[in-house]
């Protein structure tokens, strides 16, 4: 387990999730928000079972998984983290699932039921009715795509949903800035 917390690193899971809520959210002036935490913050993660595969370099948590660093929380029903073959440090992909994925930070919530992560392109797909919501503003659509390291978010619709956003204006959220 300890080998396990090493190679994943404190800060590498939430601050990913913390973008996840943030990143189409926030305006793209503002580069290092100041509720992105800190990595230093201790990283819990609680569940029923965890199946560490060395060989295979997954390590899967499951059952009623929760994620907590500082004042951010993910629930899934499953997480599961891969390396890269043949690196013991390099995070290849993080996936959570589960009937209802949630990721709550300072009143702002994202809901679905999967949460992809992409190491490589620095990509969050969120798919199975993803909606970010912020306070009375929500976003939602059938899938939510960040791009992290261009700061740019996709919403997509399909056959069975369209996007959908709720905006009140003037008041203080990550979907619009506070009227001034």
């Amino acid at each position: 387990m300890f080998l396990f917390l090493r190679r994943v690193g404190a800060g590498c899971i939430v601050p990913l999730l913390l973008v996840l809520l943030l990143g189409g959210m926030v305006s793209a002036a503002e580069k290092n928000p100041v509720f992105l935490g800190d990595s230093k913050d201790p990283l819990d993660i609680v569940a029923d079972k965890l199946d560490f595969d060395q060989k295979n370099h997954v390590a899967v948590f499951s059952g009623n998984v929760v994620v907590t660093q500082a004042k951010t929380t993910l629930e899934a029903d499953k997480l599961q983290i891969f390396f890269a073959q043949g690196s013991e440090q390099d995070l290849k992909e993080i996936v959570a699932t589960g009937k209802k994925v949630v990721v709550k930070m300072e009143g702002k919530k994202a809901l679905c039921r999967k949460m992809h992560y992409f190491a490589a392109g620095r990509k969050i797909v969120l798919t199975g009715d993803p909606s970010l919501d912020d306070g009375n503003n929500v976003i939602s659509g059938e899938e939510i795509t960040f791009f992290l390291d261009d700061e740019r978010s996709v919403v997509k619709s399909g056959r069975q949903r369209r996007v959908k956003t709720t905006i009140f204006p003037g008041q203080h959220g990550g979907l619009g800035r506070k009227s001034q």
